[in-house]
């Protein structure tokens, strides 16, 4: 539907099922080595010390964070998962940004991640919204569409009905929490998953503000109110940091990625 056209697997352990094209570079780019890279990845830890994530925001970040992404980040996010993300994100904090997440989806896949969500969703959304609408497969997916209506998100009543569909539960992938909620509130409160959790704040069919999780810590905060951008956080966090889909939410994902 939305990332990338792929045959049929039924084993995800390799990242390049996923559609990547360039997920095990070989060697630093433009003629770069070991030290040059660390030195980079220092200039941005220092950067980061004075401005925090806003500093994500600098030209001069975006390409420090393309430049180093193919051997050295790699490398580290190879490794983290293997163990915790925490020394990841404390060694690249400015990995952990829609920006840059969606930077790092395209260098893997040669696809502009918000862009083919977007018109993936305008392209086919409301043909399978109208096929469920029809055809109703479950008692579940009845529901959702007859609670439906003019002022559901599009995104999300697709999500919900694919869902209900494979018989996957809304909580295997997604978390419900209070539109006023702040991310200290979720952290402090909500039993967070290892695997990737897409937090909805608000009404689930008209979600107002999102968050994103994974190894049960929060890790990206809503920089906007677009559903689909929080949507496409999460096929960038599973793309970027290599992650298998979790079992009970993979034919979603699947369906979503073809």
């Amino acid at each position: 539907l939305i990332v990338a056209p792929l045959p049929y697997v039924t084993d995800l352990t390799q990242s390049d099922q996923y559609g990547c094209v360039h997920w095990q570079p070989e060697e630093p780019p433009f003629g770069g080595n070991d030290e040059t890279l660390e030195e980079q990845r220092k200039q941005m830890l220092q950067l980061h010390s004075y401005e925090g994530m806003t500093g994500a925001d600098r030209e001069e970040v975006c390409k420090l964070m393309e430049v180093t992404y193919y051997y050295h980040q790699c490398q580290d996010i190879n490794a983290a998962s293997h163990s915790s993300l925490s020394s990841l994100k404390s060694s690249w904090p400015y990995l952990f940004c829609l920006k840059v997440f969606s930077t790092h989806f395209q260098l893997l896949t040669d696809i502009p991640l918000l862009t083919g969500i977007l018109e993936g969703f305008q392209a086919k959304g409301k043909r399978i919204l109208k096929f469920f609408e029809e055809k109703p497969t479950n008692n579940e997916v009845c529901a959702i569409v007859l609670k439906s209506g003019q002022e559901s998100s599009l995104v999300s009543c697709i999500l919900l009905l694919l869902m209900a569909h494979f018989k996957e539960k809304f909580e295997s992938l997604f978390l419900e929490a209070d539109v006023a909620a702040t991310a200290a509130d979720i952290q402090r409160t909500a039993a967070l998953p290892d695997s990737p959790q897409l937090i909805i704040q608000g009404d689930k069919m008209n979600p107002e503000k999102w968050m994103q999780s994974v190894e049960g810590k929060l890790v990206l905060g809503s920089s906007s109110d677009t559903f689909f951008e929080g949507l496409a956080a999460l096929f960038a966090i599973y793309y970027t940091l290599n992650l298998e889909y979790q079992e009970g939410a993979a034919s979603t994902m699947e369906f979503i990625q073809r």
